[in-house]
């Protein structure tokens, strides 16, 4: 539960940015910023219709933060003038790399400007030393194209459109994660403009302090304007082994019972993924599964052997690399709603520390009656991500904010709709489910990865409330007038 006291003084911190905002027009800050950034630079009014064309769309609609001036910064010279003039100004202001930012704290961000890093697209990979030096709005499918044409792999996410920079400073957590830990795990050193405008270079000998935030909650303190990274050689010679399989809605327990068999033997080359969605044709609630396998073809059939003797409904085995994994995994659905924009969806998920057989098969049962009966919650679809641990839990807890290292689901509840009317319904249904689904949990308190989060979570269940009171003392150091407060956001105060 948040701290009332914390979120009344991020309440009042936010208030006070928007009243001072409304004083200032969106024309006096086009003018205003350019007149002070470098040839190169766009700053527009979201008005304009070079907005539309020229800068980063978001991923989703829903509960979105209202930019009134588009400002696009060609050398981070730039970015710190405008961190200075916002600041200065209290004009809010919020920097996007790849856009897919979907938490709802983001709706209270009003009269704002939009920082956008499109500018910062290098990418440098040194094959020698193992290496990758990346700008702040490379994006994953950038970056695995490179890292599959030199032999070379990193700890990337699912989707290809997110931005490498904010997925690293939330932690970072995807299929190679078994092998190589976190994202932010593998994190060399970052460039970092902070809210007075200075640019800091932040490694484990540089600024150390900032290094511990940077890595799990690094969107409080700053912008990232470059990021460099420790790189591997490709597992396999490059080559993943992707089985995607369908499974009727009569196997609900069966497939439950066949993930449960991977905790504690989990192998650190295999991912488990379903999307678990209504099927009217296959009868009610049926999961569709993805097993990623970092190695040949003949090892990923035995590994997965468990879930292909439930004899599936479908199966179909793709030869697969880092590049292309991602566009084939789930029957391409990973792929087609990544790269999606501007869609509307209540957004919940929590981490799972069991597998709960009977409260899954409790959870869907429900879906299936709730469904069934209403029309309007049929967009709602759940999402099983099942890494394997060993890599994340190599590193202690204390080497970073990335607060949760023992994960063994992440489990997420998404209520798609077309219609934005019926979103405060799928709402209220993802609050349902996931209380339903936190009784199985395995832990008394409610805890999230915090890029997956609704919102209403809180720090406590974003951070930890292990971390928090360090990550509170950073926040009054390197961001006292709270700039960096509107995606799920550390407040500066509490206990």
């Amino acid at each position: 539960m948040v701290n009332l006291r914390s979120a009344l003084a991020l309440g009042l911190a936010q208030l006070c940015h928007l009243r001072v905002a409304q004083a200032i027009s969106p024309q006096r800050i086009v003018h205003d910023l350019q007149a002070q950034l470098s040839v190169g630079s766009e700053v527009v009014l979201t008005s304009n219709p070079s907005f539309e064309e020229d800068f980063t769309s978001r991923f989703s609609a829903s509960h979105s933060p209202k930019f009134v001036v588009g400002a696009k910064p060609k050398k981070v010279s730039d970015v710190q003038k405008v961190i200075r003039y916002a600041s200065k100004n209290k004009v809010p202001f919020l920097a996007t790399g790849g856009g897919h930012g979907y938490t709802w704290t983001l709706g209270e961000l009003e009269n704002a400007i939009q920082l956008d890093l499109g500018h910062f697209q290098t990418i440098d990979i040194n094959t020698d030393a193992n290496t990758m030096t990346i700008g702040g709005a490379v994006r994953i499918g950038n970056v695995t194209e490179q890292l599959h044409a030199v032999g070379k792999e990193f700890p990337v996410g699912m989707c290809p459109t997110v931005g490498i920079s904010g997925y690293t400073l939330g932690g970072g957590v995807g299929p190679l994660g078994g092998m190589y830990g976190a994202a932010s795990d593998n994190l060399l050193s970052a460039e970092v403009v902070t809210g007075s405008g200075e640019v800091l270079t932040v490694s484990a000998k540089s600024h150390p302090d900032l290094w511990y935030g940077l890595r799990g909650a690094g969107f409080n303190y700053g912008v990232v304007t470059s990021m460099k990274y420790r790189i591997h050689p490709a597992t396999n010679n490059g080559e993943i082994t992707v089985i995607n399989a369908m499974f009727p809605a009569a196997l609900n327990g069966s497939v439950w019972e066949a993930c449960n068999s991977f905790v504690g033997r989990h192998p650190k080359e295999l991912s488990i993924l379903f999307a678990i969605r209504l099927n009217e044709t296959l009868g009610g609630i049926s999961p569709i599964a993805s097993f990623i396998y970092f190695g040949p073809r003949d090892e990923a059939l035995k590994v997965v052997k468990p879930f292909l003797d439930l004899n599936p409904l479908h199966v179909e085995i793709h030869q697969s690399n880092l590049a292309e994994f991602s566009n084939v995994a789930l029957y391409a659905d990973v792929a087609d709603i990544g790269s999606r924009k501007a869609i509307d969806f209540a957004p919940f998920t929590l981490n799972l520390y069991k597998v709960d057989v009977k409260n899954l098969v409790n959870v869907i049962n429900f879906m299936n009656t709730t469904l069934a009966e209403n029309d309007d919650l049929k967009g709602a679809t759940l999402s099983w991500a099942q890494y394997p641990t060993e890599g994340f839990l190599s590193y202690p807890s204390r080497s970073s904010a990335f607060a949760y290292r023992d994960v063994i689901v992440y489990f997420s509840i998404d209520g798609f709709t077309e219609d934005v009317a019926k979103l405060p319904l799928l709402d209220d249904f993802g609050k349902v489910l996931r209380d339903m689904l936190q009784l199985g949990s395995g832990r008394p308190q409610l805890e999230t990865y915090v890029h997956f989060g609704h919102g209403d979570e809180g720090p406590r269940s974003w951070y930890s409330a292990a971390k928090l009171p360090r990550l509170r003392a950073l926040k009054r150091v390197y961001d006292p007038r709270n700039l960096f407060s509107w995606y799920n956001p550390v407040p500066s105060v509490g206990h």
